[in-house]
């Protein structure tokens, strides 16, 4: 689940929300990737480059007091491990089950050292249509984006990793995954999983392993309560045009009926 997302804040406005250095725009040399993301988006789909929340402690303050800081970077959606190689074939691991995530090989260095957190406006799922005939198959799927009243923006949960290329000069590629959970309330009606939410307050301490370390402790109550936020989400059905990846723009996210919704 959560295979889409929608976002339209660029990085320079998110790093000034979310009290960040903004390194997404521009990111420095030797990271990869080199380029910043584009936006707005309405469509972001797995190997995506995005821009994501960590902690970083700056070269600068190594070796005195002061403790990491807020930084937004440019990742790759679909976490790389550390340890694959060059060339190897791998999952599109975009997402990451909270209950087996501290288990899995592929994610529980980042469990235990990098946390992150994704900005969205919202994500897609995509529900089976009713059959055409009697004891026939399931209709076209109909996407629906889930997002919250007003505009307010979504703040979900992630892992990242840093690999070294071969070589001196092949610098360092960043990547992530979303968590992901048991879904809640009324979104059980469009997909059996969702998004695991950060509640604003508690951004800092999920960020920091020291703190939050376990990311089950974020359904568990510590990041508020999954059942009201759950309920607060909005379920709009949407135009099937965002089940191609290719398609962009506005129009993704606006209201249709679903018996209209058309696929171009």
């Amino acid at each position: 689940m959560c295979g889409r997302f929608s976002l339209s804040s660029d990085p320079v406005r998110l790093a000034v929300e979310l009290d960040a250095v903004d390194e997404a725009s521009s990111p420095p040399p030797g990271l990869w990737p080199a380029e910043g993301p584009r936006s707005p988006r309405f469509n972001i789909a797995p190997t995506t480059t995005i821009p994501v929340l960590a902690l970083d402690v700056p070269r600068e303050r190594l070796d005195r007091p002061g403790g990491p800081e807020r930084v937004l970077r440019a990742m790759r959606w679909g976490l790389v491990p550390s340890w694959a190689r060059e060339g190897q074939r791998l999952p599109t691991l975009f997402n990451a089950r909270v209950e087996t995530a501290f288990s899995k090989p592929s994610f529980r260095s980042a469990v235990a050292r990098r946390h992150c957190v994704v900005p969205m406006d919202g994500w897609y799922e995509w529900v089976p249509g009713e059959p055409a005939e009697t004891g026939g198959g399931a209709g076209l799927k109909q996407p629906f984006h889930m997002s919250l009243p007003g505009d307010r923006g979504l703040l979900m949960a992630g892992l990242w990793e840093a690999r070294r290329g071969p070589g001196d000069e092949a610098g360092t590629q960043l990547s992530c995954t979303i968590l992901t959970t048991e879904a809640r309330g009324p979104l059980r009606a469009v997909h059996d999983r969702m998004p695991l939410v950060v509640d604003p307050s508690v951004v800092s301490d999920w960020l920091d392993p020291s703190v939050i370390g376990d990311p089950r402790a974020l359904v568990d109550g510590a990041g508020g309560d999954l059942d009201r936020w759950a309920h607060s989400v909005q379920i709009t059905p949407v135009s099937r045009a965002v089940s191609n990846a290719r398609n962009e723009g506005p129009e993704l996210v606006r209201p249709v009926d679903p018996g209209e919704g058309t696929l171009f």
